[in-house]
C-alpha cells in the first residue's frame, strides 16, 4: 500500500508541467480575455519572480512571442483544428497558442512541447482534450520537418498579427510597403538598451566592452538580452535602461546646463534621469502616484534628485515660468509594440482621436508654462501621423509656439522617415543603422543590431 501511494505521488509530479509554462498559460489568459498589460501582470506575479532566472527568461520570451505572434499562431491553429475550442475549454486554445509559437517561432523542441502541452491540457481539468492536443501538435511538427510551404506562409504573414484598423492606418499614412516593414519589425524581440549616466568622452564605449555589447552612436550601450538588475554598474546607479529612440527628444533640447526643466508625464523617469545628467534642474510631474514612486526608485538608485509632483498637468502650473518643457505625452504606444506586444490585443481605434486631443490640449497649456523663447518637445511612441505629424501642424497652428529646427546631428546612426519638416522627426522600428551603415531589416534576426522603438518628436519656442 505504502509503495503504492509513493508510485502515485512520483507520478503526479512526473507528469506535472514545467512552473514557467504553468505561469506563461495563466499571463496568456490574463492579457488576452481581461485586458490586462503584460508587464503589469508579470510584475505583480509573485510565481513568476520566485522561477530560477534562466526559466523566468524563458517565461517572459514564450508569453511575449505568443503575443507578438498571436494571429499567426491563430491561422496554424484553425489549419489542424478548424473549429478551436472556446467557452469553458477556451485553455485548450491558449495551450495550442503557446505550442505552436514554441514550434514555429521559437524552434522548440518538438517531444519536449507536445509533453508539456499534454500535461498542461490536463492540469487545467481538460483531460478529454489530450488527445487533441497530442495530435494537432505532431502533425505541425510533421509539417515543421518537412519544411511545408504552410509553414513559410505562416512565419512570414506579418500583417496576421496586427488589427485591421491597425494595418490599414499604417497604410494610409506610410503606403503599403512601408506599413509592412513597419509590422515585420515591430514583431522582432527587442534587445538592451542602457543610457549612460556619465557624459565623459569614452564611457560608452568603456561599459559596451564590460558589459559585452557594443556602443549606438548615439551613446546608448545594446546589449542583446540580459536581466539588468543583475548587470555590472546597476546597483552602483552607472546606467539605466532606456531604448536608444527615446533617448532623442532629451538630446533635442539642446544645451539644458543650468535650467529649469519640467518633464511632463514623467513616469517611469529615464528623461528625468537623461535631463538631471545633463545638468538640468528638474520638475517631475506625472498622474500616477505609482508609477512616481518608481521614479523615485529609479533616481535613488543613479544618486539624482528632482522635485518630482504628483498631478494632471492640464490642471497644474509651476510657481514660475521655465527654461523647457518636455511632453511624451500618453499615446497608442504602437511604437513600442516589439516591448509591449499586448498593443496588439488591447488598442482600440476609438483611442486615436481621444488621445490626440489629449495631446493637444497638454502641449498648448504647457506651452503657457515657458519663458519667451523657452524650447517645448512634444514626443510619442506612437506609429500614427494622428499622434505624431498632425498634432505638431495643430500645435504650430494654434498656440503662440513657432516650430524650432532640429539638429541633425542628434539623430546620427538612425535612417528618419523622408519629408520630415525641420523641426520633426519620425523613426520608424526599423530606422536604427548598423555598424556597417546598412539600415536594419526584419529579416536581420540579431537582435543586437536590430531596430528601435518607433517615435515621433517635434520641437518649438515659445514666441
Amino acid at each position: 500500500m505504502l509503495s503504492s501511494a509513493y508510485d502515485r505521488v512520483m507520478k503526479s509530479r512526473h507528469l506535472h508541467p514545467e512552473p514557467a509554462r504553468e505561469i506563461a498559460l495563466s499571463g496568456l489568459k490574463a492579457v488576452m480575455s481581461s485586458g490586462t498589460a503584460l508587464d503589469e501582470w508579470l510584475e505583480k506575479n509573485e510565481p513568476y519572480h520566485q522561477l530560477e532566472p534562466r526559466d523566468r527568461r524563458f517565461c517572459r520570451r514564450l508569453l511575449a512571442s505568443s503575443l507578438r505572434h498571436h494571429g499567426q499562431a491563430m491561422q496554424a491553429l484553425r489549419h489542424y483544428i478548424p473549429r478551436p475550442p472556446k467557452g469553458r475549454q477556451q485553455m485548450a486554445t491558449y495551450v495550442l497558442l503557446l505550442a505552436l509559437t514554441e514550434l514555429i517561432w521559437l524552434d522548440g523542441k518538438s517531444h519536449a512541447v507536445v509533453d508539456q502541452s499534454v500535461r498542461l491540457i490536463r492540469s487545467v481539468g481538460l483531460e478529454h482534450l489530450h488527445g487533441l492536443i497530442n495530435a494537432s501538435l505532431r502533425r505541425c511538427v510533421k509539417d515543421i520537418d518537412a519544411n511545408a510551404d504552410i509553414i513559410t506562409t505562416w512565419r512570414h504573414d506579418h500583417a496576421a498579427n496586427f488589427p485591421d484598423w491597425i494595418s490599414s492606418r499604417l497604410i494610409a499614412d506610410w503606403g503599403k510597403e512601408k506599413a509592412n516593414d513597419i509590422m515585420a519589425a515591430s514583431l522582432m524581440p527587442p534587445p538592451l538598451d542602457l543610457t549612460m549616466a556619465a557624459s565623459e568622452p569614452g564611457t560608452t564605449d568603456i561599459w559596451a566592452e564590460k558589459l559585452g555589447g557594443y556602443a549606438l552612436p548615439q551613446g546608448s550601450v545594446r546589449l542583446n538580452e540580459g536581466a539588468p538588475y543583475r548587470l555590472d554598474g546597476y546597483a552602483d546607479g552607472k546606467w539605466w535602461v532606456q531604448d536608444a529612440a527615446a533617448t532623442l527628444p532629451v538630446q533635442m533640447m539642446g544645451d539644458i546646463r543650468g535650467k529649469h526643466v519640467i518633464d511632463a508625464c514623467a513616469a517611469p523617469g529615464g528623461k528625468t534621469a537623461q535631463l538631471i545628467a545633463g545638468g538640468a534642474y528638474v520638475t517631475a510631474v506625472d498622474l500616477s502616484a505609482g508609477r512616481l514612486e518608481r521614479l523615485r526608485e529609479n533616481l535613488n538608485r543613479l544618486n539624482m534628485s528632482a522635485d518630482v509632483i504628483t498631478a494632471n498637468i492640464l490642471s497644474w502650473s509651476p510657481d514660475q515660468l521655465v527654461d523647457a518643457v518636455l511632453i511624451d505625452a500618453p499615446c497608442s504606444a504602437t511604437g513600442t509594440i516589439r516591448r509591449n506586444p499586448d498593443k496588439l490585443v488591447h488598442a482600440k481605434p476609438s483611442d486615436i482621436a481621444m488621445l490626440g486631443n489629449l495631446q493637444t490640449d497638454m502641449i498648448s497649456h504647457a506651452a503657457t508654462w515657458l519663458k519667451p523663447c523657452g524650447i517645448l518637445v512634444f514626443a510619442t511612441c506612437s506609429l500614427f501621423r494622428a499622434e505624431g505629424e498632425d498634432i505638431a501642424a495643430r500645435i504650430a497652428e494654434d498656440t503662440d509656439l513657432i516650430p524650432d529646427p532640429i539638429d541633425p546631428q542628434i539623430y546620427d546612426g538612425f535612417a528618419p522617415a523622408a519629408g520630415n519638416d525641420a523641426h520633426m522627426l519620425r523613426l520608424f522600428p526599423d530606422a536604427l543603422i548598423t555598424p556597417d551603415n546598412a539600415i536594419t531589416t526584419a529579416d536581420n534576426e540579431n537582435t543586437m543590431t536590430h531596430g528601435n522603438d518607433g517615435f515621433f518628436m517635434a520641437r518649438f519656442h515659445r514666441k
